[in-house]
């Protein structure tokens, strides 16, 4: 169910007025929006809380007609100043951050103001609203993505991921000093080449094959002829 305002200031059922026995006053004038005079209680007793909505085709054109061909003594329509109507360029957008030296961020500002009474109930009524959702983390992510975090309150960083409770901290691994200080041992190389401890065991071998033959055949002669080489 969506409710508004009329024209007097009360807070009404869009679908279905409601009759007087069902309104009760408003005691805390500071609760409610300005001008308003009565609202309609829940069923818990509690009051309805209101619904934001975008502005329907028909109530475009007339805002358009009234804001830019409009006379200067001619009246807005109904929905003009109605905080929870709103126009369609200002829907879903965050408010801009207060600069002194920029008027169009003060609450006086139509636009701005729309976006300031709207913003909070916006975030909260699209939890369940996967594209709208979508659009507002587009938003909150370019902001980041321009100021930091400077400009966006702890509801807005936690809607995407960037508030201090949701950042990962990793866990600090201690490495023991005995493993960082170990030194890899040392490779021992050979002092002589392959080649050259072949060539030397051959060598080796050739001498004790010919000091067989000389003491078995002799020295010199016919003997020598056949002598390993």
């Amino acid at each position: 169910m969506a409710y508004t305002y009329d024209n007097e200031g009360n807070l009404i059922d869009m679908d279905m007025k409601l009759p007087e026995t069902k309104r009760k006053p408003v005691r805390k004038p500071n609760a409610v929006p300005p001008k308003t005079k009565t609202i309609i209680k829940a069923q818990s007793g509690g009051p309805v809380k209101p619904v934001v909505r975008k502005e329907n085709l028909n109530e475009r054109i007339q805002r358009m007609t009234y804001q830019y061909d409009g006379k200067p003594n001619d009246k807005p329509p109904p929905h003009y100043n109605n905080p929870y109507i709103i126009d369609e360029e200002n829907y879903g957008k965050r408010p801009k951050p207060f600069d002194n030296n920029d008027p169009s961020t003060y609450p006086s500002d139509r636009d701005q103001r729309q976006k300031l009474n709207t913003w909070d109930l916006i975030l909260e009524t699209s939890k369940g609203d996967k594209e709208q959702m979508k659009e507002i983390r587009q938003t909150l992510n370019e902001e980041y993505k321009r100021n930091g975090k400077k400009f966006l309150s702890d509801k807005e960083l936690k809607i995407i991921g960037r508030h201090p409770v949701q950042q990962i901290k990793l866990p600090e691994v201690n490495i023991p000093s005995s493993i960082t200080n170990t030194t890899p041992p040392k490779v021992q190389v050979p002092e002589k080449s392959l080649d050259q401890i072949i060539k030397e065991k051959a060598d080796a071998r050739l001498k004790r094959e010919q000091e067989a033959y000389d003491k078995e055949y002799g020295v010199g002669g016919i003997p020598k002829i056949l002598r390993p080489e």
